[in-house]
């Protein structure tokens, strides 16, 4: 007589919350659970290698089109994850037989397979499996250790220990579109059988149904097992995927084609790179070695860039973000705070515009960069900037919003105290008007210890809408400005203070070699920065240019001139002198600098500068005679054909093209000099 078969409630083609609840809590194997689409009229993704729909765990990708669960052996599932998947109705669940085993009877004959069941249960009660369209059913048991997959063959199919490394489908739609049931109802507990009690039963089973010897697909051998260690070795696949590898030897290793052969000076042979599993050759976490000379020097994370390998457990976040169901209906309760909003694009145009400290110069935002040579004036900029915004003023004609600034004097407190009694005498003003404050040290902001007291200091001192470093190199001392690493760290110490103080943050900073390569040091800096001002100077000619502005447009140029003033005397009776700034419209001159490039332009110009100082006639300089000038100045290697002339004739013509140089017939001219 057949056992009473109980119904479990159809919702969807996968598994309702309760079946994940029941596998997941009561039975408590969170981690061997796995989601299965069991949707038959889902969409297989055509970037997928999935021969078939409910068998093998898997799941939707964020184009809702089932893919494969990549290396689902490895894998151990979370509660959030069973959260997450325990929301998708097409989700059947698929139980990892790592301690629980099945045994899977496949045998169609519905006699054989009854005699089996009842030859079983004489001896075990185990939960059992079934569909009420074929008479081949499933059996479950906890055995724990290191078991491998079995087979019997029987006169009518096959019966199949189902053990690490496989998995079965617990809940879920079978291919031919019957759903699973179990007998009696999900499992309240599954029985526990010791792995002799299972080698016995196994034994009596082939003895009664088997037609010929049980087979054993186990490692069974420790040249087995480390084989089987490069076919579980992530790494190893991928460099079989990418038909890397040239030959493996027993022990494990797999020899491939070095990333860099084509460098190599001598010949490559099939064993001269080789890479060893993790758990193989002494190497706990795997290891690339190339017995190459050039190659001896590169480290396993150079292998692994240069073969293309990412590591599956980055992507794992990505992919369970994929699992998620799309919002049903208006849910906007259950929506999530994400710290990067999708936003409809007429609600997006809705915001308020950007605020402006300084319209079209400094935005109200978290930091900006004022660079330039030593010399340029970029220190008497920012101060000219910074007492304009203290005092609400006009600022070129651009009105300022009044707010307060803190001046971080680290290159020299002496010399800024000058600078302000310049300005206050040559604008006749009282200091004690201005809403500044100064700190008269060098905070270390490598160590978060002087970032914080800053910010404090700020905040007790009665805030801040402007925080001026200067300079951000005095500020790091023993810094590494060209370590992505270093300059980070102090950024994020400036990012710590606008968040304390609400303030913006304006690094005084040096120019680099190259001054056309902008600021000095690493290139992030700048992409960093909400805003770039940009100070260069030629001869008493300066101007500030504004090269970025994340929320505005780009390009204002500011000309300007120093004026030495005396603000006092010292203890010899000898004048202290500072400079004030003097706003100019005339920017030419000092612009022809930022256009010159390489040391050949800067030497024609110089050159030129030099002759024309010394000409009566105001007619310029002959292009020939400033040609032959500047070649004398230049060394010749020696080595090959001289081609001085060649260069110097080419770095004319750049000069003129952009506009630094003029040509009047066969005279040159600086176009400052004009």
């Amino acid at each position: 007589m057949m056992a009473n078969i109980i119904q479990l409630p159809f919702r969807g083609a996968g598994a309702t919350r309760e079946d994940w609840l029941h596998f997941d809590v009561l039975l408590g194997l969170t981690a061997d659970l796995l989601p299965v689409v069991s949707n038959l009229n889902a969409t297989i993704s055509p970037n997928s290698t999935m021969q078939g729909l409910g068998k093998t765990p898997s799941r939707y990708n964020g184009n809702r089109q089932a893919i494969g669960f990549s290396q689902w052996t490895q894998h151990r599932a979370t509660p959030e994850e069973i959260e997450s998947w325990s929301k998708e109705q097409d989700y059947g669940i698929c139980l990892q037989t790592r301690t629980i085993r099945a045994i899977d009877v496949d045998i169609p004959d519905a006699e054989q397979s009854r005699s089996v069941q009842d030859f079983i249960a004489a001896r075990f009660h185990l939960p059992r499996r079934t569909r009420d369209n074929s008479a081949k059913f499933l059996v479950v048991l906890d055995c724990p250790g290191e078991l491998y997959k079995r087979k019997i063959k029987t006169a009518h199919g096959i019966i199949e220990l189902l053990a690490t490394g496989q998995q079965f489908i617990a809940v879920g739609t079978h291919i031919s579109g019957v759903r699973y049931e179990w007998a009696a109802g999900l499992p309240d507990e599954i029985p526990p059988v010791t792995p002799a009690q299972l080698d016995a039963l196994w034994t009596d089973l082939a003895a009664e149904f088997g037609i010929e010897a049980p087979t054993e697909s186990g490692a069974s051998s420790k040249s087995q097992k480390l084989a089987e260690v490069a076919q579980n070795d992530p790494i190893a696949q991928h460099l079989f995927d990418k038909q890397l590898v040239r030959r493996t030897e027993r022990d494990g290793r797999v020899h491939i084609d070095c990333p860099w052969e084509a460098e190599h000076t001598t010949e490559t042979g099939d064993t001269s790179t080789t890479y060893w599993p993790a758990h193989t050759g002494g190497y706990e976490n795997g290891h690339f070695k190339c017995l190459h000379a050039h190659c001896e020097h590169r480290e396993d994370h150079e292998f692994l860039d240069a073969i293309g390998y990412v590591d599956a457990s980055l992507l794992s976040e990505f992919e369970a973000i994929a699992d998620a169901p799309a919002p049903i209906g208006d849910a906007q309760a259950d929506t999530p705070k994400f710290k990067f909003k999708v936003e409809p694009a007429h609600l997006f145009t809705q915001h308020a515009q950007p605020s402006w400290i300084v319209k079209g110069v400094l935005p109200r935002a978290e930091m900006a960069v004022v660079y330039g040579d030593s010399g340029s004036g970029k220190t008497f900029l920012v101060l000219d900037l910074g007492i304009a915004i203290a005092t609400g003023a006009e600022w070129r004609g651009i009105q300022c919003k009044k707010g307060r600034v803190v001046y971080v004097a680290a290159e020299g407190a002496a010399g800024f105290r000058n600078r302000l009694k310049a300005y206050a005498h040559e604008h006749q003003i009282d200091l004690a008007s201005l809403d500044i404050g100064v700190i008269s040290g060098a905070p270390n902001l490598m160590e978060k210890a002087d970032a914080v007291d800053v910010a404090k200091s700020i905040v007790h001192s009665g805030g801040a809408d402007i925080v001026v470093l200067d300079t951000f190199a005095q500020v790091m001392p023993g810094a590494n400005e060209n370590s992505g690493e270093d300059v980070g760290k102090a950024l994020a110490h400036c990012k710590g203070i606008h968040t304390a103080t609400g303030a913006m943050v304006i690094l005084v900073h040096h120019s680099g070699k190259d001054s056309s390569r902008g600021a000095r040091g690493w290139s992030g800096l700048r992409a960093a920065a909400d805003c770039e001002i940009e100070v260069i100077r030629s001869n008493d000619d300066r101007a500030a240019t504004v090269t970025k502005l994340k929320d505005g447009e780009d390009g204002a140029e500011f000309g300007f001139q120093l004026r030495t003033v005396v603000v006092g005397f010292d203890d010899d009776g000898d004048e202290i002198t500072s400079c004030v700034l003097e706003h100019t419209e005339g920017r030419g001159n000092a612009r022809s600098r930022k256009k010159i490039k390489g040391d050949v332009q800067k030497l024609v110009v110089d050159t030129l500068t030099e002759m024309i100082g010394l000409d009566q006639s105001g007619q310029g300089i002959d292009r020939e005679v400033l040609a032959n000038e500047v070649v004398g100045k230049m060394e010749h290697d020696g080595d090959g054909r001289d081609r001085r002339g060649f260069r110097v004739k080419r770095a004319i013509d750049g000069l003129r093209d952009v506009g630094v140089l003029l040509a009047n017939g066969c005279k040159l001219v600086l176009v400052g000099n004009a």
